[in-house]
């Protein structure tokens, strides 16, 4: 009796602690998120090198011009090193008092939506576009090496949202299953979270998962799917190489002629402030 006792005492035991250990990791889900995301392995880049040789030339001059090309800055590199360009000025447009790139209001409204709609929570703009002056003043009341430089931040080139849900700003934004699913599903809205766990000896900013930088489809499939953060993709981007990625084709190129395939039905042009311009071809 007494050993059948110990044994019920032990499984007893056992439950509890398993209880308890499901129960913390509900309340604290973010803690399993970050244990996750720690283990989590990333397959290669999905984009594969490919050549064109046949189709129409044409000068970067004469594709803006087109009504189904769109000029944008969407991956422009903007860190300690690439700060933005002299006379830079940020395109932007108001969104419910929230400032950001044009190309930057649907989707986000669509994260927005379904992130709501996935959780019953709704997520808001806490930090958006930034003048010079609103950023240095940031770095005077920050600490040092926790704001970026002037001219480094994404804030003040306008491509960038800080996003909060009710209760969960900052390091707390992972504990609200909104902020989770922020970091799952926005980029399948074009965002990625622009400064990951892990990344911070190359991107220079701390971890910051309530971060978001616009770089659009395909781009942050693409660096979400493989871990990339931007300084890596463009990097991965060799030069004067088409790559391919579903029904879109890529290319980062310095030059101002360049050979385009026949039947691309829409194209954005995105200079990434290091030399060369990003074409991306939509081919269906």
């Amino acid at each position: 009796m007494k050993a059948r006792r110990r044994t019920l005492v032990l499984l007893s035991s056992l439950l509890v602690l398993l209880l308890s250990v499901l129960f913390f990791f509900y309340i604290r889900a973010d803690i399993w998120f970050y244990i996750e995301d720690t283990l989590r392995l990333y397959p290669a880049p999905s984009i594969e090198k490919t050549n064109v040789t046949e189709g129409e030339e044409w000068t970067l001059e004469e594709l803006e011009k087109k009504e189904n090309v769109t000029v944008s800055t969407a991956l422009m590199l903007v860190n300690s090193t690439h700060p933005l360009p002299d006379g830079y000025e940020a395109e932007i447009t108001d969104y419910n008092g929230a400032k950001m790139h044009p190309l930057m209001v649907q989707p986000y409204i669509s994260l927005r939506d379904r992130v709501e709609k996935d959780t019953r929570v709704r997520i808001y703009v806490s930090s958006d576009f930034r003048t010079r002056e609103e950023q240095e003043e940031i770095i005077a009341e920050s600490e040092e090496g926790t704001a970026a430089p002037l001219g480094c931040s994404e804030h003040e080139a306008g491509l960038a949202l800080d996003v909060y849900a009710p209760y969960f700003a900052g390091g707390e934004f992972l504990r609200s299953p909104a902020g989770r699913a922020v970091n799952r599903l926005c980029s399948q809205h074009g965002f990625i979270i622009r400064y990951p766990r892990g990344k911070e000896d190359i991107t220079g900013i701390a971890y910051e998962p309530w971060h978001l930088r616009y770089v659009g489809i395909p781009h942050a499939e693409i660096m979400t799917e493989a871990g990339l953060v931007l300084e890596e993709y463009l990097a991965l981007l060799t030069p004067e190489q088409w790559f391919a990625h579903g029904d879109c084709l890529i290319l980062r190129t310095s030059q101002t002629d360049v050979l385009l395939p026949s039947g691309w039905k829409s194209c954005e042009l995105s200079p990434d402030n290091t030399g060369y311009t990003v074409i991306t071809l939509k081919m269906s």
